[in-house]
């Protein structure tokens, strides 16, 4: 099965796992706009692993949008709001989003290590629309049993541009990562360790993603999808032998429906 395969597998259960409950509340709940954002696809770029030096290039699904204001997927993020206030200004509900992985060939310091598993982490989350940004912090676990960990995500968008055939938004996301996924995804264990690779047993990091999304529509029914991300990770983990690079590029373009 190839990496993208692979990892698809993992986004699909994403989507499956917090959907599902949304569309048995949304049965019940008077529709105000079915589908509002974009659905497409295009090539994305991003690290074959977290402190790689090379980067994968890919036709990828584009997908950032939401179902009767009460299920989103966003990129990599899906979610349900199981409960808000009138307004709809705070909500709380459930997200889940995929924590990828890597395997031997993907680099050269990864020789001879096993392989590390892509995971699908997921828990509660909190959501507060101010005038001038989003905040968004939730409390994820490891659903799939891959590392055990825990993390708390925090981000901040502002939209910047909404306006004629631009919408613009720019992110800022803070994910604190205990010890147990930085000692899996960035540790190297006792029978991995060579002259060149000394075994390595981090603690927690706080990783830090600024980013920018993005579209042009093209009418109003096309646009043009286009993002990308600077990742920086934190001490433990960018002090990894494994780790090529501090910081990692992500980067998409394609085409998508409006919705």
């Amino acid at each position: 099965m190839t990496v993208f395969f692979h990892r698809a597998r993992y986004l699909l259960a994403v989507i499956l796992i917090c959907v599902d409950p949304c569309l048995a509340q949304a049965a019940d709940t008077p529709a105000t706009k079915t589908l509002d954002g974009y659905l497409g696809a295009g090539a994305l770029s991003m690290p074959k692993y977290a402190g790689g030096a090379t980067n994968n290039t890919r036709f990828v699904p584009l997908v950032m949008g939401e179902y009767e204001e009460t299920a989103y997927l966003h990129l990599d993020r899906a979610g349900v709001r199981l409960w808000h206030t009138e307004d709809k200004k705070i909500a709380i509900g459930i997200a889940a989003q995929p924590r990828f992985g890597f395997y031997a060939k993907d680099g050269d310091r990864l020789a001879g290590m096993s392989a590390r598993h892509d995971a699908v982490e997921g828990g509660a989350a909190f959501e507060w629309e101010l005038p001038q940004f989003s905040l968004s912090v939730a409390y994820f676990t490891d659903w799939s049993d891959t590392s055990g960990g825990q993390s708390l995500q925090f981000s901040m968008d502002h939209q910047l541009i909404d306006e004629g055939p631009w919408d613009l938004s720019a992110y800022l996301d803070l994910d604190y990562a205990n010890a147990n996924i930085v000692q899996y995804y960035f540790g190297v264990r006792a029978n991995e360790a060579t002259a060149t690779r000394p075994a390595y047993q981090p603690g927690a990091a706080v990783n830090s993603s600024l980013g920018l999304t993005g579209a042009y529509k093209l009418n109003k029914d096309y646009a043009l999808l286009f993002g990308g991300e600077v990742t920086a990770l934190g001490a433990t983990a960018a002090a990894s032998p494994i780790v090529q690079r501090k910081t990692g590029l992500m980067s998409y373009f394609g085409v998508g429906l409006v919705f």
